[in-house]
Formats: C-alpha cells, structure tokens, sequence
C-alpha cells in the first residue's frame, strides 16, 4: 500500500510562510484582539482546534485575544434551520455584531479546501463591507473573493493536506504573536509526572 500523499507538506509551509498574503494575514491577527473562525467538515474542527490552542496560549502569556468559533450544537441548528446552511456563519456573526460582543478590531478568517464554499465567502465579504479585517485560508484559489480581500492559497491537491497545513499555520500565528507551544516534555515535568509509568498501574 502506498504512503499518504501530504504533497511535500514542509515545502508548502515554507512557501506559504514568504508569500505577502500571509505577512499580511499575520500583521492583521496579530493586531485583532477579537477573532472569528468560520470553517466547515473538516476545517471546522481545524478552526475549533486552533481557537482553543490560541486562546489557552495567548492567556498564558499575558495577551488579550479573544479567538472564537461556531461550536452550540444548538445554535447551529437553529440559524440553518431559519436561514438556510449558506446564512449559518453570517447569521451568527451579525448576531454577535448586534449583541454588541464583537469589537471594532475583528478579525474574521474564513477557511475553506475549495476556495469557493459560499457560506464562508460570504463572511469576507460581509466582514469586508462592515470594515473589519478579513482573510481566507483556502486549498485552492476559485476567484471569488476580488483584490480586496486577502486571501492565503496554500495551492493543494487534497482536502488533508489543507486540513494539517491550516493547522500548523495558526502554530506559527501562535508564535508570531510572542505565546509559545511547549513541548511534551515540558509539560510531563510540569504536571510532575516525569517518572516513566509502570505498564500495569494497578500492579
């Protein structure tokens, strides 16, 4: 069986990381202190995974950045049910314009594998309109956000490739923003369970 296709995976961060879209991308997170994640299947938990490793990193170290994504179960339902599934993330970001949560520094990312999928299009676009930054990390370039709107193309062949890429790049806005990851060892001596566990623990 041959190995799974990650299409030079390294090669592509490292292209992506010079290009000035994505300088631009990190020059607009870095100074948004409220930031929404619109995302659907599988990069809709890449945005969860990544709102969650940020906020916890960035309270760690002392930077106020508030990093959020479209997770009620219920909510969801609800909005697609009223508006349709293209009006889902619209719908929740005039909600939390409205209710007065989201500051006049928001940032809204809008990733997608296609480059096309309407219901986060549409959240550039708005969030274009309405005057807040926005950017779109997406698998491919379909043409449909204009030069207004940055938009990072990471130029994939396949929807995990995107998945993982998109991942690691909000590793690096982590960084780039002055939080840090820390690795596993560290985090074993932390929680002071550096001593090897026994193979059977009831032993």
């Amino acid at each position: 069986m041959a190995n799974i296709d990650f299409e030079n995976i390294e090669e592509k961060l490292e292209a992506t990381l010079i290009t000035k879209q994505w300088k631009k991308f990190e020059k607009d997170f870095a100074s948004s202190s409220d930031v929404y994640l619109v995302a659907n299947g599988g990069l809709w938990a890449v945005a969860n995974h990544a709102a969650d490793d940020c906020s916890r990193l960035f309270a760690k170290a002392g930077i106020q950045k508030s990093i959020s994504t479209l997770e009620s179960q219920c909510l969801m339902t609800s909005i697609a049910n009223d508006y349709g599934y293209n009006n889902l993330f619209l719908s929740w970001l005039e909600l939390q314009r409205k209710t007065g949560k989201m500051k006049d520094d928001a940032m809204i990312i809008a990733l997608s594998c296609s480059g096309g999928s309407k219901n986060v299009v549409s959240c550039c676009h708005w969030a274009e309109k309405n005057g807040y930054k926005t950017a779109m990390i997406a698998g491919q370039d379909r043409g449909v956000l204009g030069d207004k709107i940055n938009n990072v193309v990471l130029d994939c062949k396949y929807f995990h490739t995107v998945e993982v890429l998109s991942l690691i790049l909000f590793y690096d806005l982590i960084h780039a923003c002055g939080a840090e990851c820390p690795s596993i060892k560290e985090e074993v001596v932390r929680k002071g369970t550096s001593q090897p566990l026994a193979r059977n623990p009831l032993k």
